[in-house]
């Protein structure tokens, strides 16, 4: 009898039924002794692509390089925006200091010239001189505060158009950079793949040893078996004859068809949370579980 694919977990209960009911309750006769080969399915990979390895190392390292690009970039603006505070703060500094100068020698003026009329020598050449001396003093007091600021004004405006020059200039500055990092992954990637590729080949060896000793075990017991079915007087069978049967074969089958539509992981957790299966597959149930594990890589 050919029971159908399951298309859900539920499905595939139902049909593990079905299978149960045909074999061991509704126990039809068979008309001989068809032993199931054990078939096992092969973990296959396929190789990346230069233009995939590629694709994939530069989607790895993106978000680090991106997060990189973004703090340099943000560090040269902050600095942009300090030294642009400073540059207009020095007009404002600059007046500051130029009326806090005036005011003091204006008061310096103020003093020579009481002094100078309480002696009644307000109009003599020394006072006059007095006066012409704190007048010289006071532009060039005032020349030095335009030229001090000037210059910071000048230093803070080339270092801006520096820094300007720099952020203008990220990209590239970090392009040798990232691609090196680009390279250093698919390098990694390319070492993961290989390892990944060995362990499959591993796996689907101890597949291969496991089938050819079934396929020896087969030859040696088919005869018994055949005899053994031949004598059943009981009623009801045991795991050998269900096995001849095709009972074992049929759940197996049942139950691989629907996990193997599930990833490799989610397969092996779900199988072995499972409760009901091993009650259908029996002694089978942890081979089934062991290729699970293994295709998940654990």
């Amino acid at each position: 009898m050919t029971f159908p694919t399951p298309t859900s977990k539920e499905n595939m209960y139902s049909i593990l039924q079905d299978i149960f009911y045909y074999y061991r309750i509704q126990r039809e006769a068979d008309t001989g002794v068809n032993l199931a080969p054990l078939v096992l399915q092969r973990m296959t990979y396929t190789d990346m692509t230069a233009q995939e390895l590629r694709a994939k190392a530069e989607k790895n390292v993106q978000a680090a390089q991106q997060k990189k690009l973004s703090e340099y970039k943000k560090a040269l603006s902050d600095e942009i925006f300090e030294l642009n505070q400073k540059v207009n703060s020095y007009t404002a500094l600059s007046v500051s200091a130029k009326q806090a100068t005036r005011a003091a020698y204006a008061e310096t003026r103020r003093k020579a010239e009481r002094d100078a009329t309480k002696r009644g020598i307000a109009q003599s050449s020394a006072v006059i001189d007095r006066l012409t001396y704190i007048d010289t003093e006071m532009t060039a007091a005032l020349t030095a505060i335009d030229q001090d600021y000037g210059e910071k004004t000048a230093a803070a405006q080339a270092k801006i158009a520096r820094l300007n020059y720099d952020l203008s200039e990220a990209e590239n500055f970090f392009g040798t950079t990232f691609d090196c990092e680009v390279i250093a992954e698919e390098v990694r990637l390319k070492d993961e793949e290989d390892k990944l590729k060995r362990e499959i080949f591993k796996y689907n060896n101890g597949l291969d040893e496991k089938e050819l000793r079934h396929a020896n075990g087969v030859i040696t017991t088919t005869r018994s078996l055949e005899l053994r079915y031949m004598n059943v007087a009981s009623n009801f069978f045991t795991k050998d004859q269900l096995v001849e049967m095709g009972y074992y074969r049929d759940a197996i089958s049942c139950v691989t068809a629907y996990y193997n539509t599930l990833e490799s992981l989610a397969a092996y957790r779900d199988i072995s949370a499972d409760t009901k299966v091993p009650v259908y597959l029996d002694d089978y149930y942890p081979n089934i579980l062991y290729m699970y594990r293994t295709r998940a890589g654990l």
